[in-house]
């Protein structure tokens, strides 16, 4: 794919096509410029700082955009369509957040741009030098970057497909005073390190487009103001049989199952346990973990003494711009903190146990309660108990499942039960559907119970004018341009 042309002026060679380089090895940085195969990082900044001169200008804030997935879509769609999503992104980019575009973007490749602070692009200081070290880790404005530029499917040559961005400040001189060697080192900077645990290889590009197919229905039934929630309390297991035990209330939160109701021409609703694989393999659950969790605190302002439950995936646990609006909703209304549980599935395995650990202790230190999900399940659960500390388990449904058919599976659950026991607080024990559930899960010592044959379980999320009707769930989301 030749390189498009760039609004502002680089160095000959200074600008060539993501999609033309060479694909990294598993270990290394993906797509790594030329001369890293014979430079190390150190060595580029070295030749940046030799080639750097005193700044004509004071320094502005600065952000990168990456489009990470770019030569995955030239692999699955062609190089036409890789080159429309990059002009795409330009676009937006223009529309959103420019006054100037000679003197706040620049494009330094296909895949990469400049973005300068300006009118339409407000930092909240001048350098990021300036910038508190939580606003820069966190940050409304990146946050806002990434929401609006991955908010629609880019469509081109009757096909669709979402791009992966990665954002973040970055230090760098005004346009037109950058080196060879600093754009160099800035497009090494901007390219994420690969997530090992994505699985792209089975079924190469017949499979990635599949997986984006739903992709695109997810962002389709977003904008269309169709996520909703079906709620499942999570109740004692006294409370359920008809007995108040001591001093517990009947019911600890009410966990929300989000549902995507099907758009125009889709045979049926979208489940999370059907588009969210496809979300993670793709890497972008991000933006719909955001939403669910935006739409989660809209639900507790509405309800002033409801205890809410969302769910959020393992590539979403780590504080970065994503969360950069829920972190100050959290810190402004700190009643809301204190009746929200972050749950963390537990059958995918964390992919970073530091940023996780941080995310949890974070979320916590809030008042947040952080529950992990499907315990037992899969993943690498001891690791993910010891990095979350988390408040509640919730067992995967299969032990109950299990418990039903011999004494074996009893004591597997009676056992599963003490163990969770001194992880946590609270145990949950999940899949209850029938009524002998209730008993076989009683005798194992659960403490909590949760299913759909749990009383007041909604089987399904009933919708009226962006309202669940039943709990009262605001249904709508807002722009991403606005405030939560």
């Amino acid at each position: 794919m030749a390189a498009l042309s760039s609004p502002t002026f680089w160095p000959t060679g200074a600008c060539r096509s993501a999609a033309s380089m060479h694909r990294a090895p598993a270990g290394s940085r993906a797509h790594a410029p030329e001369h890293a195969d014979r430079a190390s990082r150190g060595e580029l900044l070295a030749r940046a700082d030799v080639e750097a001169a005193p700044p004509a200008a004071p320094c502005r804030a600065c952000a990168y955009v990456f489009i990470a997935n770019l030569p995955h879509l030239v692999e699955a769609y062609g190089q036409d369509f890789a080159s429309a999503a990059s002009l795409e992104v330009q676009r937006r980019l223009c529309a959103h957040f420019l006054t100037s575009a000679s003197a706040d973007m620049a494009r330094l490749r296909d895949d990469c741009f400049l973005l300068w602070a300006n009118d339409a692009f407000v930092c909240g200081a001048s350098d990021i030098a300036d910038m508190p070290r939580e606003v820069r880790s966190a940050s409304r404005p990146i946050e806002t970057l990434l929401a609006v530029l991955g908010a629609e499917p880019v469509r081109a040559n009757g096909m669709a497909a979402l791009v992966q961005l990665h954002a973040d400040w970055i230090e760098v001189r005004s346009p037109g005073q950058l080196g060879t060697s600093e754009i160099e080192l800035t497009l090494w900077t901007a390219q994420p390190f690969p997530d090992f645990r994505e699985s792209r290889a089975d079924g190469g590009s017949q499979r990635y487009r599949a997986d984006m197919d739903v992709a695109v229905r997810v962002s389709e039934a977003l904008r269309a103001e169709e996520l909703s929630f079906a709620w499942q309390p999570v109740v004692h297991a006294g409370t359920h049989a008809g007995t108040l035990v001591g001093n517990h209330t009947g019911t600890l939160y009410r966990a929300g199952r989000a549902r995507l109701a099907p758009t125009r021409g889709a045979p049926a609703s979208l489940t999370p346990e059907v588009f969210m694989p496809c979300l993670q393999r793709l890497g972008l659950a991000r933006a719909f973990d955001r939403v669910a969790v935006r739409q989660a605190l809209a639900a507790l302002r509405l309800q002033g003494a409801a205890h809410i439950g969302v769910s959020i995936s393992a590539q979403s646990i780590r504080l970065d711009h994503w969360w950069a609006s829920m972190l100050a909703a959290l810190d402004d209304e700190p009643a809301l903190a204190s009746r929200l549980v972050i749950e963390i599935t537990g059958s995918a395995a964390l992919p970073d146990l530091e940023a996780a650990r941080d995310f949890c202790v974070q979320m916590q230190l809030r008042g947040c309660r952080i529950a992990l999900r499907d315990f037992g399940g899969g993943g690498d659960n001891l690791a993910a108990v010891q990095a979350c500390g988390p408040d509640i388990v919730k067992l995967d449904a299969s032990f109950l499942r299990r418990a039903r058919d011999g004494a074996f599976g009893r004591d597997c659950l009676r056992g599963m039960v003490a163990l969770c026991a001194h992880f946590a607080s609270h145990v949950v024990v999940d899949g209850v559907e029938r009524e002998d559930d209730v008993q076989v899960a009683a005798h194992a010592g659960a403490q909590w119970l949760q299913g759909y044959g749990v009383r007041g379980t909604e089987r399904s999320a009933y919708t009226q004018h962006g309202t669940d009707m039943r709990q009262g769930t605001p249904h709508c989301m807002p722009h991403p341009l606005e405030k939560p």
